[in-house]
């Protein structure tokens, strides 16, 4: 959680003498008063928060903002808001971990955008650029405040800001402001208490992101890389989100974060475009294959597989060769005789952890002519079992012998 700071919540008697009495003349104007804290959420939080200090204020503020980056949850340090009174200070803030959070009646009145019309109030830093300070000086309608929290040379010479009082930092705007130009506000606008309910519960779910991921380590993905995806599409699930909907964020988190980590798979990892149904078809029968195999102790044949997934033997079949374009071809030269050569496409996720493709082109060539046979066939070729069998003319669970034996072999070789 990020401590922030405004030099303004220090300033709490020159914001209740000079600045919300003015705020608060835009109602008996008939109209809701609005402000601009430029690049700063701290700055909105601590004039909504003199502003709902008033016990006999008209209406409500809006206050807003465009930060300059992602905003983590905001907080204050008690070193910060202890210039609050400690009336509106419990009003306004709630405790956490050590730190003051805005609680909902201020929270609500910030909204994380630019104003769409003109606003009676500008907070500037000496740390604007600018770009930033002429476009919200234009945007102040006339006759209102702009407010620096540092003296600004390049606004004080201006014709159209008349300064205020002799320490150049409160200025009442002479001339009109440009016409609005960006969108109108909606109710789909951020507002402060939205991102900081968003960030709570990013914050509280995190885990079950990483558990997600760690489903699919399994798939040729790095850990690290399917974890950052699962995080996005946490954060991409808390902003869409809606608390009046009967299903659980948890729930709804988990649908969003397994569909976007398939998503990473269909759409970064093949090195061939191939339909999405057959991509998930191929993820469950590497599945299905692997838990077979421990279930077994041998490699399980299609119609094991089919059986499994009830799908047609066809199916499975279609999954395996799509499955090739997994991975890219190798340029080594061929390992096996009269054979182009190629990375070995590993179904068998014990197969997978004990082979070390580079010392396996050396060693598969010193295997007994049936073993390097029964490995080529069930690894390179995608045959089952029953038509290594045929081939060789012998029984089926001959065949996952010496499969057994060949990968025993191999993992010793390999070490």
């Amino acid at each position: 959680m990020s401590v922030m700071s405004s030099p303004l919540l220090r300033e709490w008697d020159l914001l209740q003498e000079r600045v919300i009495p003015e705020l608060m003349d835009a109602h008996r104007e008939g109209r809701r008063p609005q402000m601009w804290a430029v690049g700063h959420v701290a700055d909105a939080v601590a004039v909504v928060t003199a502003y709902h200090a008033q016990p006999e204020r008209p209406g409500d503020l809006d206050a807003f903002t465009s930060p300059r980056r992602e905003m983590s949850p905001v907080a204050f340090s008690l070193s910060d808001i202890r210039c609050v009174p400690l009336g509106p200070r419990r009003d306004s803030f709630e405790r956490h971990d050590h730190r003051w959070v805005p609680g909902p009646r201020i929270a609500g009145h910030v909204y994380l955008a630019e104003p769409a019309h003109p606003v009676d109030l500008v907070t500037l830093r000496a740390d604007a650029g600018a770009e930033a300070a002429e476009r919200a000086i234009d945007r102040l309608r006339e006759g209102g405040l702009l407010l620096l929290l540092e003296p600004r040379r390049d606004l004080a010479g201006r014709a159209a800001l008349c300064s205020l009082d002799g320490s150049r930092r409160m200025f009442r705007k002479c001339g009109r402001g440009a016409p609005a130009t960006a969108a109108s506000q909606t109710s789909t606008t951020v507002t402060l208490a939205a991102h900081q309910a968003q960030s709570d519960l990013v914050a509280s779910h995190a885990r079950l992101a990483r558990s997600l991921a760690r489903r699919f380590s399994r798939h040729g993905e790095s850990k690290e890389d399917l974890e950052q995806v699962a995080l996005m599409a946490l954060v991409k699930a808390a902003r869409r989100y809606d608390p009046g909907r009967a299903t659980s964020f948890s729930t709804y988190a988990t649908a969003s974060i397994v569909g976007e980590i398939k998503r990473h798979f269909r759409d970064k990892t093949w090195m061939m475009r191939v339909p999405r149904s057959l991509q998930e078809t191929y993820l469950a029968v590497k599945e299905a294959r692997e838990s077979l195999t421990h279930e077994l102790s041998a490699s399980p044949t299609i119609q094991q597989v089919a059986a499994r997934l009830n799908v047609s033997d066809e199916a499975v079949l279609e999954a395996m060769e799509a499955g090739e374009n997994y991975w890219p071809e190798s340029l080594d030269a061929g390992v096996f005789e009269g054979d182009a050569g190629r990375d070995v496409p590993v179904v068998d996720a014990g197969f997978d952890l004990a082979l070390n493709r580079h010392q396996l082109t050396a060693i598969l060539p010193e295997l007994a002519p049936r073993e390097r046979l029964v490995v080529k066939r069930l690894y390179f070729d995608g045959w089952t079992q029953r038509q290594v069998a045929e081939e060789i003319g012998v029984s089926q669970m001959q065949v996952s012998r010496v499969l057994s034996r060949t990968i025993e072999h191999l993992r010793e070789r390999i070490g």
